[in-house]
C-alpha cells in the first residue's frame, strides 16, 4: 500500500500542525453533572492535501477535561465536587476547502489560495491516561442492598472513548506555504463512561475553538493550465 501511494505522496502537499485551544466539556445524558466544565484541547498533526479542494488531517491530541459532578446532598444543598480527566485523543478528518480569493499567474492560474473557509468531519479514537467519573451516591444506595448490586469494580469509569467530530474554520497562508488556522471542532462520544449500565448513559461532549500553524514539509504548488 506504501509503495502504491508513493506517486502521490511524492506530488502532494503536507504540512505538520501544531494545534492548541480549549472549550466546554460535557457528559450528555448524566443528570449528575453540574455542567458545563472545561477542555483544554492541544497536540500535533500531519496535513496530506489530496485534491485542490480536499484534504486529509490526524492528529495527536491532549484532552484535559475539568467537571463539577454531584457528590450528595450536605445541609439540604446539593455538593459537587471537581473531577479532571485526560485523554490522548487521535482525530481523523477529512477537510473541504472553499478558496476564497484566486491567484492568477498568466497564462497559468494557480489554485492554492491564501486564504479559505473549510469544513472538516471524521471519527476519533480517545484512551483515557487519567479518568475520574464520580458515580452517583444516590444510585449507588440504590443498588447497594440488591443481590445484583454494583461492584467496585464496575464503580470504575471506561477508560476507552471513541467518536465523532466535525467543525469549520479558516486558513491563511502567511509565508512559504505554512498557514495560521482558527477554528472550533465538536467531538461526541459515542461509548458509555460507565462499566455498569445501572450506573446509567454519560457520553464525553466537548466544544473547543483552537488555534494551529502548519509548516509546509513541501515547496511545490499545483500549477495547471488554462486549457
Amino acid at each position: 500500500m506504501a509503495v502504491a501511494m508513493l506517486p502521490f505522496i511524492s506530488n502532494a502537499q503536507n504540512w505538520l500542525t501544531v494545534k492548541g485551544g480549549g472549550g466546554l466539556a460535557l457528559i450528555m445524558g448524566a443528570p449528575d453533572t453540574d455542567p458545563p466544565g472545561i477542555s483544554i484541547n492541544s497536540g500535533v498533526g500531519y496535513k496530506h492535501q489530496m485534491t485542490n479542494r480536499f484534504m486529509l488531517e490526524g492528529d495527536i491530541l491532549l484532552d484535559t477535561r475539568s467537571i463539577d459532578y454531584y457528590a450528595g446532598v450536605a445541609e439540604g444543598k446539593k455538593i459537587y465536587l471537581s473531577s479532571a480527566s485526560t485523554y490522548l485523543q487521535i482525530p481523523i478528518t477529512a477537510h473541504y476547502n472553499w478558496l476564497l480569493q484566486r491567484k492568477e499567474l498568466i497564462p497559468y492560474r494557480d489554485y492554492d489560495s491564501k486564504t479559505n473557509f473549510y469544513v472538516e468531519g471524521g471519527p476519533y479514537f480517545g484512551y483515557g491516561l487519567n479518568v475520574s467519573n464520580l458515580p452517583n451516591p444516590d444510585v449507588l444506595a440504590l443498588w447497594a442492598s440488591s443481590a445484583d448490586s454494583i461492584t467496585t469494580a464496575n464503580q470504575e469509569p471506561n477508560n476507552i472513548d471513541v467518536g465523532v467530530t466535525g467543525g469549520f474554520g479558516f486558513s491563511y497562508e502567511f509565508k512559504n506555504m505554512n498557514k495560521v488556522n482558527f477554528g472550533a471542532r465538536l467531538y461526541y462520544g459515542l461509548l458509555n463512561m460507565h462499566k455498569d449500565a445501572k450506573l446509567g448513559t454519560a457520553n464525553n461532549m466537548s466544544a473547543v475553538g483552537h488555534i494551529s500553524f502548519d509548516f509546509s514539509l513541501t515547496d511545490r504548488r499545483h500549477i495547471k493550465h488554462r486549457w
